[in-house]
Protein backbone atom coordinates (compact mmCIF):
# COMPACT_ATOMS: atom_id res chain seq x y z
CA UNK A 1 0.00 0.00 0.00
CA UNK A 2 3.14 2.25 1.00
CA UNK A 3 4.99 1.61 -1.95
CA UNK A 4 1.64 2.67 -4.61
CA UNK A 5 0.93 5.62 -2.62
CA UNK A 6 4.84 6.65 -3.14
CA UNK A 7 4.24 5.87 -6.68
CA UNK A 8 0.92 7.79 -6.81
CA UNK A 9 2.82 11.01 -5.21
CA UNK A 10 5.66 10.70 -7.18
CA UNK A 11 3.57 10.83 -10.84
CA UNK A 12 1.35 13.67 -9.18
CA UNK A 13 4.50 15.83 -8.65
CA UNK A 14 6.02 15.01 -12.09
CA UNK A 15 2.31 15.81 -13.41
CA UNK A 16 2.53 19.41 -11.41
CA UNK A 17 6.08 19.95 -12.95
CA UNK A 18 4.93 19.27 -16.42
CA UNK A 19 2.18 21.64 -16.46
CA UNK A 20 4.25 24.67 -15.16
CA UNK A 21 6.67 23.93 -17.86
CA UNK A 22 3.50 23.63 -20.27
CA UNK A 23 2.55 27.31 -19.44
CA UNK A 24 2.46 29.85 -21.85
CA UNK A 25 4.74 33.25 -20.61
CA UNK A 26 1.78 36.05 -21.22
CA UNK A 27 3.58 38.31 -23.71
CA UNK A 28 3.66 42.41 -23.13
CA UNK A 29 2.37 44.24 -26.60
CA UNK A 30 4.03 47.41 -27.93
CA UNK A 31 1.49 49.73 -30.12
CA UNK A 32 2.49 51.73 -32.91
CA UNK A 33 0.03 53.37 -34.50
CA UNK A 34 1.81 55.76 -37.14
CA UNK A 35 5.01 56.86 -37.94
CA UNK A 36 6.19 60.71 -38.17
CA UNK A 37 8.83 62.33 -39.39
CA UNK A 38 10.61 65.64 -38.45
CA UNK A 39 11.87 67.56 -41.03
CA UNK A 40 15.20 69.53 -40.97
CA UNK A 41 16.06 71.88 -43.51
CA UNK A 42 13.89 71.89 -46.70
CA UNK A 43 16.39 73.70 -49.01
CA UNK A 44 18.55 70.26 -47.97
CA UNK A 45 16.27 67.12 -47.48
CA UNK A 46 13.81 68.53 -49.94
CA UNK A 47 10.01 67.35 -49.38
CA UNK A 48 9.05 66.02 -46.01
CA UNK A 49 6.38 63.68 -47.17
CA UNK A 50 7.15 59.99 -46.97
CA UNK A 51 5.20 56.52 -47.13
CA UNK A 52 6.20 54.35 -44.42
CA UNK A 53 3.66 51.99 -44.12
CA UNK A 54 5.70 49.58 -41.48
CA UNK A 55 7.11 49.23 -38.36
CA UNK A 56 10.06 46.88 -37.15
CA UNK A 57 10.00 46.65 -33.06
CA UNK A 58 12.82 45.97 -30.93
CA UNK A 59 13.11 45.03 -27.27
CA UNK A 60 16.26 45.12 -26.11
CA UNK A 61 18.41 44.71 -29.00
CA UNK A 62 16.15 41.95 -30.38
CA UNK A 63 13.85 42.12 -33.38
CA UNK A 64 10.36 41.10 -32.01
CA UNK A 65 8.87 41.30 -35.38
CA UNK A 66 7.32 44.03 -38.43
CA UNK A 67 4.53 44.82 -39.81
CA UNK A 68 2.39 46.55 -41.29
CA UNK A 69 0.71 50.35 -39.66
CA UNK A 70 -0.95 50.65 -37.22
CA UNK A 71 0.65 47.79 -35.75
CA UNK A 72 0.57 45.58 -32.61
CA UNK A 73 3.72 43.22 -31.55
CA UNK A 74 3.88 40.93 -28.66
CA UNK A 75 7.23 40.70 -26.64
CA UNK A 76 8.13 37.90 -24.24
CA UNK A 77 9.94 39.95 -21.35
CA UNK A 78 12.32 38.96 -19.48
CA UNK A 79 13.36 40.26 -15.50
CA UNK A 80 12.37 43.59 -16.56
CA UNK A 81 10.56 45.85 -15.77
CA UNK A 82 12.50 48.59 -18.00
CA UNK A 83 13.20 47.88 -21.52
CA UNK A 84 14.87 49.36 -24.36
CA UNK A 85 12.72 49.91 -27.11
CA UNK A 86 13.62 50.50 -30.45
CA UNK A 87 11.73 51.15 -33.58
CA UNK A 88 12.30 51.66 -37.01
CA UNK A 89 10.40 53.01 -39.91
CA UNK A 90 9.84 50.50 -43.32
CA UNK A 91 9.25 50.50 -46.97
CA UNK A 92 8.33 48.59 -49.61
CA UNK A 93 11.54 48.23 -51.53
CA UNK A 94 10.98 49.17 -55.40
CA UNK A 95 7.80 48.95 -55.11
CA UNK A 96 7.28 45.26 -54.08
CA UNK A 97 4.81 44.60 -51.37
CA UNK A 98 6.48 41.44 -50.13
CA UNK A 99 10.01 42.89 -50.23
CA UNK A 100 10.09 45.09 -46.72
CA UNK A 101 13.02 46.53 -45.21
CA UNK A 102 13.56 48.89 -42.95
CA UNK A 103 14.63 52.56 -44.28
CA UNK A 104 18.35 52.99 -43.85
CA UNK A 105 18.31 56.71 -43.49
CA UNK A 106 16.54 57.24 -40.12
CA UNK A 107 17.96 56.92 -36.88
CA UNK A 108 16.11 54.24 -34.89
CA UNK A 109 13.88 56.05 -32.71
CA UNK A 110 14.45 54.96 -29.49
CA UNK A 111 13.23 54.67 -25.70
CA UNK A 112 13.60 53.41 -22.51
CA UNK A 113 10.03 52.28 -20.99
CA UNK A 114 8.29 49.74 -18.74
CA UNK A 115 6.19 47.03 -19.87
CA UNK A 116 3.90 44.94 -18.43
CA UNK A 117 2.68 41.08 -19.37
CA UNK A 118 -0.83 40.95 -20.79
CA UNK A 119 -1.01 45.05 -21.16
CA UNK A 120 -0.63 47.58 -24.29
CA UNK A 121 1.21 50.27 -24.48
CA UNK A 122 1.90 52.54 -27.58
CA UNK A 123 4.16 54.52 -28.75
CA UNK A 124 4.07 57.34 -30.98
CA UNK A 125 7.94 57.28 -32.58
CA UNK A 126 9.49 60.46 -34.46
CA UNK A 127 12.04 59.67 -36.80
CA UNK A 128 15.16 62.51 -38.38
CA UNK A 129 17.74 61.41 -40.53
CA UNK A 130 20.67 60.27 -39.66
CA UNK A 131 23.58 63.26 -39.78
CA UNK A 132 25.89 61.29 -42.20
CA UNK A 133 22.57 61.22 -45.09
CA UNK A 134 23.71 63.18 -48.22
CA UNK A 135 21.35 64.31 -50.97
CA UNK A 136 22.63 64.15 -54.03
CA UNK A 137 19.60 65.63 -55.56
CA UNK A 138 16.66 67.43 -54.83
CA UNK A 139 14.72 67.71 -57.69
CA UNK A 140 11.29 69.56 -56.41
CA UNK A 141 10.62 71.41 -59.46
CA UNK A 142 10.23 74.82 -57.08
CA UNK A 143 13.34 76.45 -58.79
CA UNK A 144 14.44 77.35 -61.90
CA UNK A 145 15.66 74.87 -64.63
CA UNK A 146 15.20 71.09 -63.84
CA UNK A 147 17.60 68.70 -63.15
CA UNK A 148 16.78 66.08 -65.78
CA UNK A 149 18.14 68.20 -69.09
CA UNK A 150 19.65 65.59 -71.01
CA UNK A 151 16.95 64.78 -74.10
CA UNK A 152 17.79 60.89 -74.98
CA UNK A 153 14.77 60.76 -77.48
CA UNK A 154 14.19 61.47 -81.11
CA UNK A 155 11.77 64.05 -80.27
CA UNK A 156 12.53 67.46 -79.66
CA UNK A 157 9.06 68.35 -78.24
CA UNK A 158 9.39 65.35 -75.68
CA UNK A 159 10.85 66.14 -72.58
CA UNK A 160 10.43 66.74 -68.67
CA UNK A 161 9.16 70.26 -68.20
CA UNK A 162 7.49 72.11 -64.83
CA UNK A 163 4.30 72.27 -64.48
CA UNK A 164 0.54 73.39 -62.68
CA UNK A 165 -1.96 71.69 -63.33
CA UNK A 166 -1.20 69.09 -61.34
CA UNK A 167 0.90 69.34 -58.69
CA UNK A 168 1.54 67.50 -55.20
CA UNK A 169 2.85 70.26 -52.96
CA UNK A 170 4.41 73.62 -53.50
CA UNK A 171 3.96 75.37 -56.87
CA UNK A 172 5.06 73.24 -59.22
CA UNK A 173 5.50 69.59 -60.14
CA UNK A 174 7.32 67.94 -63.09
CA UNK A 175 5.95 66.62 -66.43
CA UNK A 176 7.12 64.18 -69.13
CA UNK A 177 5.52 65.86 -72.12
CA UNK A 178 5.08 62.88 -74.86
CA UNK A 179 1.73 61.99 -76.93
CA UNK A 180 1.23 59.69 -80.38
CA UNK A 181 3.61 62.17 -82.66
CA UNK A 182 5.94 62.38 -80.05
CA UNK A 183 5.32 58.68 -78.08
CA UNK A 184 8.81 58.55 -76.10
CA UNK A 185 9.68 60.83 -73.59
CA UNK A 186 12.97 59.30 -72.32
CA UNK A 187 15.62 62.22 -70.43
CA UNK A 188 18.29 62.26 -67.74
CA UNK A 189 20.35 64.03 -65.80
CA UNK A 190 22.33 67.16 -66.99
CA UNK A 191 24.95 65.98 -64.96
CA UNK A 192 26.78 62.90 -63.97
CA UNK A 193 26.67 61.44 -60.50
CA UNK A 194 29.80 60.34 -58.06
CA UNK A 195 31.31 59.00 -55.19
CA UNK A 196 27.84 57.47 -54.01
CA UNK A 197 29.43 54.58 -51.80
CA UNK A 198 32.83 54.55 -49.61
CA UNK A 199 35.27 52.48 -51.12
CA UNK A 200 34.27 48.69 -51.50
CA UNK A 201 31.47 48.84 -49.23
CA UNK A 202 27.89 49.17 -49.90
CA UNK A 203 26.56 51.68 -48.17
CA UNK A 204 22.87 52.54 -48.78
CA UNK A 205 21.96 54.59 -51.83
CA UNK A 206 18.13 55.34 -52.53
CA UNK A 207 16.16 56.67 -55.51
CA UNK A 208 12.81 57.93 -54.06
CA UNK A 209 10.09 60.14 -55.94
CA UNK A 210 6.49 60.74 -56.12
CA UNK A 211 4.21 59.62 -59.29
CA UNK A 212 1.15 60.01 -60.69
CA UNK A 213 0.97 58.52 -64.26
CA UNK A 214 -0.97 57.51 -67.05
CA UNK A 215 2.10 55.33 -68.83
CA UNK A 216 4.51 53.04 -67.41
CA UNK A 217 7.60 54.81 -66.21
CA UNK A 218 10.66 53.17 -66.19
CA UNK A 219 13.77 54.14 -63.63
CA UNK A 220 17.66 53.40 -64.41
CA UNK A 221 20.62 54.17 -64.78
CA UNK A 222 23.79 54.74 -67.25
CA UNK A 223 27.08 53.74 -65.70
CA UNK A 224 30.29 55.50 -67.39
CA UNK A 225 33.55 53.99 -66.44
CA UNK A 226 36.98 55.31 -67.34
CA UNK A 227 39.78 53.52 -68.99
CA UNK A 228 37.44 53.72 -72.08
CA UNK A 229 35.33 51.23 -71.10
CA UNK A 230 31.69 51.62 -72.81
CA UNK A 231 28.61 53.22 -71.28
CA UNK A 232 26.19 50.51 -69.65
CA UNK A 233 22.46 50.83 -69.59
CA UNK A 234 21.02 49.77 -66.58
CA UNK A 235 17.03 49.51 -65.67
CA UNK A 236 16.95 49.07 -62.07
CA UNK A 237 12.68 48.68 -62.49
CA UNK A 238 9.67 51.37 -63.03
CA UNK A 239 6.14 52.40 -61.78
CA UNK A 240 2.98 51.28 -63.50
CA UNK A 241 -0.30 53.82 -63.84
CA UNK A 242 -1.60 55.91 -61.06
CA UNK A 243 -5.20 57.36 -60.27
CA UNK A 244 -3.78 59.09 -57.58
CA UNK A 245 -0.03 60.24 -56.25
CA UNK A 246 2.38 57.93 -54.55
CA UNK A 247 6.16 57.85 -53.22
CA UNK A 248 8.00 54.70 -54.28
CA UNK A 249 11.35 53.95 -52.89
CA UNK A 250 14.08 52.33 -55.27
CA UNK A 251 16.65 50.28 -53.04
CA UNK A 252 20.04 51.15 -55.31
CA UNK A 253 22.73 49.82 -53.02
CA UNK A 254 23.93 46.82 -54.69
CA UNK A 255 23.31 47.84 -58.12
CA UNK A 256 25.90 51.02 -57.78
CA UNK A 257 28.65 48.57 -55.71
CA UNK A 258 28.48 45.82 -58.52
CA UNK A 259 28.34 47.97 -61.54
CA UNK A 260 31.00 50.52 -59.99
CA UNK A 261 31.43 52.84 -62.41
CA UNK A 262 33.21 56.51 -61.87
CA UNK A 263 29.81 58.16 -62.50
CA UNK A 264 26.15 57.89 -63.02
CA UNK A 265 23.43 59.21 -65.43
CA UNK A 266 20.10 58.98 -63.90
CA UNK A 267 17.58 58.36 -66.56
CA UNK A 268 14.05 57.94 -66.47
CA UNK A 269 11.52 56.84 -69.72
CA UNK A 270 7.90 56.69 -70.21
CA UNK A 271 6.33 55.74 -73.75
CA UNK A 272 3.16 55.88 -75.36
CA UNK A 273 1.02 52.70 -74.62
CA UNK A 274 -2.28 52.95 -77.66
CA UNK A 275 -2.24 54.55 -80.40
CA UNK A 276 -5.10 53.87 -81.63
CA UNK A 277 -6.73 57.63 -80.10
CA UNK A 278 -4.63 61.04 -80.37
CA UNK A 279 -3.48 60.79 -77.03
CA UNK A 280 -1.35 62.72 -74.88
CA UNK A 281 -1.09 60.76 -71.52
CA UNK A 282 -0.35 62.69 -67.95
CA UNK A 283 2.80 61.71 -66.29
CA UNK A 284 3.81 63.68 -63.28
CA UNK A 285 6.67 63.27 -61.15
CA UNK A 286 7.65 64.84 -58.20
CA UNK A 287 10.38 65.07 -55.14
CA UNK A 288 12.67 63.05 -56.99
CA UNK A 289 15.77 62.37 -54.91
CA UNK A 290 18.82 60.65 -54.49
CA UNK A 291 19.75 59.84 -50.50
CA UNK A 292 22.99 57.82 -49.57
CA UNK A 293 25.77 57.85 -46.87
Amino acid sequence: MMKQLSLFLFSLLLFSACSKDRQVAVPAYVCVPSIQHSPGDPFVEGSSQHNFEDAWIAVDGQIIGANNLPTTLAAILGEGPNYNLSIYAGVPSDGISTHRIIYPFFDPYEINMELEAGRIDTVYPNFQYNDEVEFFIVEDFENAGVAFGEDRDDFADSYLEKQTDDVFEGDYSGQMLLDTAHWECYVGTSFRISDLQRPNTATSVFLEMHYKTEEVISVGLIAHYDNGLPDEIFIKGGVNPSDGWKKIYFDLTEDIFTLNAARYTLILRAAVSDFEENVSPKVYLDNIKILHF
